[in-house]
């Protein structure tokens, strides 16, 4: 199987592609607010580096959120664009799910991904005989390190974004930063094509878990 995945949902922007759940290659940045601009010359990079045909690829796997607001809306319009010329179904793949497959451990788990401000998703994964079962995303408004442990207990802390809310605390061991990735979009997309794929996305938006609101 071959997939095209992008990852648009933070301040990295990237596109990969997937060839039998392996990675053969990918174009990725760290570039806030360029995700537009960069996007379609990422995409050309990589058709170039690659001499794929769009009409070879099986699917487009697409970073579905939380995450930016505008990231996620520039990712799937963009996967869409791709998906609809040569009638290709799009994977959405859950961002903190990509966080998670992204951290080899099978400890329980707290994911997290700065929202805006001082707000942050968070998702608790429980380890089940070695099958990871998760809690509903929540976003919680956080000053502090004190505030996170009234709400997490015993987790190892895997994050994006976060390194504000953490400074200062001495819990080096208990916290690591995993990078999203288009390369951990589009394995992830291989392992769970069958449960995630849509065949026709029109409808498909992005995952944004609450609204995005200023002030």
């Amino acid at each position: 199987m071959k997939i095209i995945a992008i990852e648009t949902s933070t301040e990295i922007c990237g596109i990969a592609y997937i060839e039998n759940g392996k990675c053969f290659d990918i174009v990725e940045d760290r570039i806030p607010r360029q995700h537009a601009e960069k996007l379609p010359l990422f995409y050309n990079e990589l058709i170039d580096k690659t001499e794929l045909h769009l009409s070879e690829i099986d699917a487009i796997a697409v970073s579905i959120g939380p995450g930016s607001f505008t990231g996620l809306r520039i990712g799937l319009s963009y996967s869409k664009g791709l998906a609809y010329s040569h009638n290709k179904p799009i994977v959405p793949v859950p961002t903190i799910q990509s966080l998670l497959y992204g951290f080899s451990n099978n400890n329980n788990i707290v994911a997290m991904l700065l929202s805006h401000g001082n707000k942050y998703f968070i998702q608790q994964f429980y380890n089940t005989n070695g099958v990871f079962v998760q809690d509903a995303i929540e976003v919680h408004e956080l000053i502090n390190i004190d505030e996170l442990k009234d709400i997490i207990h015993d987790c190892k802390i895997i994050h994006f974004g976060c390194d504000k809310l953490f400074e200062g605390a001495n819990i080096e061991n208990q916290v690591i930063e995993i990078n999203p990735s288009a390369k951990l979009i589009g394995e992830l997309a291989h392992q769970n094509y069958d449960n995630w794929v849509v065949k026709k996305p029109y409808k498909l938006v992005p995952d944004y878990v609450s609204p995005f609101k200023i002030g």
